[in-house]
């Protein structure tokens, strides 16, 4: 069996591995020589995922904000990373990614999520290893529900049928002389036609991704929380009760979701990707043991999603929350116009638990968010008089295990944030992550 090297995300730069790992890695690294795990995400061509360097006897690592698993060379020797921080609480990923799709505006914001790399070799792993399993079916199950709520689309397709005493579409006349005039039914017909219904080929798709996801679920009680996923699929299964079984393998990989209906296209994409993930195959489903395609998660991402929903849960009306709106080849998080408070916010969420012990922020963290709040067309978005406004107020939000799963502020009120020392008008907030019980702990 193929070995894995395990290690935790946000290793601190050139963090010196453990003997054991530095001894199985050594033998594929040349000293000197630094390997790099990257992504391409927006117009960053390389975001850096892991990055290791060998010096001598000794192998340095530098970790960034994703997990996942990779190759350190094909076929022999492989290296994942999970969601644990420094001080041993293990991130529940999940439980982030299905609140943070409980906003549904998030649905447009899950490109760059996750990359997966099917063209190269699969990693056999333990099932409780398989993150990338359990993160696909959360999304895809969130997704699914939001568009139950809605009612499946009905779509125009082909049904070719055999028709006892009766014609309907346009007759096959080859098929019906074949399989039926030289057996004596001289008043079949064998017809093609259309129908406009439910039962459609993508309904058929989401509904095949959704069998593979019940019985998949069933392995992951040990390791995670699944009840809000199981209650999904009970909600959900009844919509698809007039939806047939049988969709071709062919139809599921060439499919293209309609670009108008986005949603739709969203949970299409995420079908195709899970049943590729199982390659096609039911009977692998479940099984202790499985083959994971190479992946990466970007944490800092799904932390940008779970605080977006945060923050709309206070701020609801509209416009009093804008996500990632673009600005002068620019994008802040978050655009803050509370309509009960004075002043607006720029606010970045940073995926850094470092910062509840360290007192201030990083340069890099207050140039951008302070640039951010510099931009002409931030002032105009927010109808602000360039001249005479004082500097934007920004504030920086982190992980903070000290503080509730929630905002205890309000809207009506604005709150004293934590002011980082050094800057004018630039202020901290920490959040708490959901995590999983030391019991559910991953091995």
């Amino acid at each position: 069996m193929v070995r894995v090297i395990q290690l935790q995300e946000q290793l601190q730069e050139n963090t010196c591995l453990q003997q054991v790992d530095s001894d199985m890695i050594i033998p594929f690294v040349d000293d000197g020589t630094k390997v790099i795990f990257d992504v391409k995400r927006g117009r960053k061509e390389h975001e850096l995922c892991l990055a290791f360097t060998r010096k001598g006897d000794e192998i340095l690592a530098t970790g960034s904000y994703f997990v996942g698993i990779d190759w350190i060379k094909e076929g022999e020797l492989a290296i994942q990373v999970n969601p644990k921080m420094n001080n041993g609480f293990e991130i529940d990923y999940v439980r982030m990614l299905n609140e943070a799709l409980h906003e549904p505006d998030n649905f447009c914001h899950l490109e760059d999520l996750i990359t997966i790399y099917f063209d190269k070799p699969y990693i056999r792993v333990n099932q409780q290893q398989d993150l990338l399993s359990i993160f696909l079916i959360a999304e895809y199950l969130n997704i699914l529900k939001h568009i139950v709520k809605k009612g499946l689309k009905k779509n125009f397709y082909i049904v070719e049928e055999n028709l006892k005493n009766k014609v309907k579409g346009r007759i096959h006349i080859s098929q019906t002389i074949q399989q039926n005039l030289t057996r004596g039914h001289t008043t079949d017909n064998m017809c093609r036609y259309q129908i406009y219904d439910i039962d459609s080929p993508e309904n058929r798709i989401l509904k095949k991704a959704l069998s593979f996801c019940k019985k998949q679920l069933k392995v992951y009680k040990n390791a995670f929380d699944t009840t809000s996923l199981e209650q999904k699929i009970c909600y959900i299964k009844p919509f698809f009760e007039s939806v047939g079984n049988d969709v071709c393998i062919k139809t599921i990989k060439s499919f293209k979701g309609n670009p108008v209906f986005k949603e739709y296209s969203a949970a299409i994409e995420l079908a195709q990707l899970l049943l590729r993930r199982f390659s096609y195959d039911i009977s692998i489903v479940g099984k202790q043991e499985i083959n994971t395609p190479p992946f990466w998660i970007d944490m800092s991402k799904l932390f940008e999603l779970y605080v977006y929903k945060h923050l709309k849960l206070i701020f609801s009306k509209k416009n009093e929350v804008l996500y990632h709106q673009k600005t002068f080849y620019q994008e802040p998080d978050y655009i803050l116009n509370p309509v009960e408070w004075a002043e607006p916010y720029i606010i970045d969420a940073k995926y850094k638990p470092r910062y509840k012990f360290y007192g201030g922020i990083t340069i890099d963290d207050a140039r951008e968010v302070s640039g951010y709040a510099r931009l002409n067309g931030i002032y105009q978005r927010l109808g602000l008089d360039e001249n005479t406004t004082p500097p934007i107020k920004c504030l920086i939000i982190y992980p903070d295990q000290s503080q509730e799963e929630r905002f205890t502020f309000n809207r009506l009120e604005e709150p004293l944030f934590d002011k980082v020392s050094g800057y004018v008008r630039i202020y901290k907030l920490g959040i708490r992550l959901p995590v999983i019980k030391s019991e559910r702990f991953l091995e």
